[in-house]
């Protein structure tokens, strides 16, 4: 029984950490995909409206900063918002959809702690640039924060959803 225990506890780590990487790395891919786009666009615009092309380091560097910002993003705010969240809707009983509010909110505790940490530490010298500071960190990681969550919990969603359609009395015939 030790031994089977053991082995559920592995595959529960294991498939968490799968699903946070799964979606780590679309969240990273999403970024990449919009950097090339958007440069992309604005090469065809420069050549069209006969401005300058650009340096030919800005691709490769964007594409090294979506990179970057995206994985260090999902570590240290969506990893955390939506594994809180997860924890919080099984210990309390919650749907699998009512962890949407809750990372959301989780976010932006985040958001909050990273804007006092640079008031705290001088970088932002006002309360309005704070709170400026504050609103655009929140905002611009709302949509990244769903296409996360969504990734990551896809798996449990589907086992949940087939669970439910083997309830259906349609189904036991």
């Amino acid at each position: 029984m030790h031994r089977e225990h053991a082995i559920r506890t592995a595959a529960c780590i294991g498939g968490f950490c799968a699903r946070h990487l799964l979606a780590t790395l679309v969240v990273v891919l999403v970024l990449c995909v919009l950097w090339t786009v958007t440069y992309f666009a604005l090469l065809i615009w420069a050549a069209v409206s006969g401005g300058g092309l650009g340096s030919p380091a800005s691709y490769p560097l964007g594409l090294l900063l979506s990179l970057v910002g995206g994985t260090v993003f999902s570590l240290t705010l969506f990893l955390p918002a939506t594994a809180l969240a997860e924890w919080i809707a099984k210990r309390r009983g919650l749907p699998i959809l009512a962890q949407i509010p809750i990372s959301i909110a989780i976010l932006a505790a985040l958001c909050l702690l990273v804007v006092g940490s640079a008031m705290a530490a001088g970088v932002q010298a006002s309360f309005r640039s704070g709170a400026a500071g504050f609103a655009v960190l929140f905002l611009a990681h709302l949509l990244p924060l769903g296409l996360y969550w969504w990734v990551a919990q896809s798996g449990p969603l589907l086992v949940s959803l087939y669970r439910q359609l083997c309830k259906l009395p349609w189904s036991k015939d």
